[in-house]
């Protein structure tokens, strides 16, 4: 893990002169980095464009809790079948888990529509039936991980808009696009955001989400890279120590390889003001939900490769 100076130049650009000459290396401050990191990206799944206004108002085609159910378990399945391939109800592989989840129903049930794409309707997992759906197939005899139940708790709904002509405008490798969808999460409530505190990290974070959030969602057939680019309205702060005195982080980017049946290779860009350049850091969640500090070689080729593609823009909601 990265210590608690080179954590600031990161996350905080305008910051590095100032600390080019005191960054060292030690174990305890590197945790600091890793631990700010991954509660910011943990937070696309509490928080669970687009043409905004349709995304939060409908009409949509509701996804059923059997449905979700039936893709649950699906996804886990290791190909011998000797058991799930990786742990759900670790927070660190929530972000996979959902994503997962998400692509089993674009490609073999609830995506497979008839209907031309313009005349497809966005999909809508309600907060209730995701959550009844991960307590009926993961929690019969345990308690519902802190990600899925702050889901509940705040009312958040998913909407997936798969229409690829609201999505991307230009892609050099259009044909190797899986998956091309426009993400919003939200709640129906007037309150415009939201914040908590995780006291037992450190340092201690606070966490600020929008009332709506969005994403655009990439996969890449050919890699199975997955990217979550654009992201907007997610940002997270120290509240002691020497962070605090810079603010708040925005999440920009959050790019994942996973291994079937292995673990999952991570980058995440943050930037302090988001018309500045950020940087990237890169992580490797094991099977189990273990955070690692970089990625290898090979797979950080992967991670950082460009992407060539030009988004439709997103009109406000």
């Amino acid at each position: 893990m990265f210590n608690l100076f080179k954590l600031t130049a990161c996350i905080y650009p305008l910051a590095s002169s100032l600390l080019k000459d005191t960054v060292q290396e030690n174990k305890k401050v590197k945790d600091m980095k890793a631990k700010l990191v991954l509660f910011l990206v943990l937070n696309l799944l509490t928080v669970q464009s687009v043409l905004v206004a349709q995304q939060t108002k409908g009409p949509f085609q509701r996804v059923d809790q059997k449905s979700i159910e039936r893709a649950m378990e699906i996804v886990l399945k290791k190909d011998d079948g000797s058991g799930p391939a990786y742990d759900p109800t670790a927070t660190p592989n929530g972000v996979r888990y959902q994503i997962d989840v998400l692509a089993y129903l674009l490609e073999y049930e609830v995506g497979q529509d008839r209907e031309s794409p313009g005349e497809r309707l966005p999909l809508l997992f309600g907060y209730k039936e995701w959550y009844l759906a991960f307590k009926s197939v993961h929690c019969h005899d345990r308690d519902v991980p802190e990600y899925v139940k702050r889901a509940y708790e705040f009312k958040q709904n998913l909407v997936v808009d798969y229409n690829r002509d609201k999505v991307i405008r230009y892609a050099s490798d259009a044909g190797n696009l899986e998956i091309a969808a426009n993400i919003t999460l939200f709640w129906d409530s007037a309150k415009k955001s939201v914040s908590y505190k995780d006291l037992d990290s450190k340092p201690p974070l606070k966490i600020f989400y929008d009332r709506i959030i969005t994403y655009r969602l990439l996969k890449y057939r050919n890699d199975n890279l997955v990217v979550c680019d654009q992201v907007k309205g997610l940002r997270g702060k120290a509240i002691k120590g020497f962070l605090r005195i810079f603010g708040k982080a925005h999440m920009i980017q959050y790019r994942t390889l996973p291994l079937k049946n292995g673990p999952q290779y991570v980058s995440v860009e943050l930037r302090k003001f988001r018309w500045l350049f950020g940087s990237k850091t890169d992580l490797t969640i094991t099977a189990d939900g273990e955070t690692l500090q970089g990625v290898p070689k090979e797979a950080k080729q992967k991670l950082h490769r460009k992407i060539n593609i030009q988004y439709v823009p997103l009109k406000p909601g």
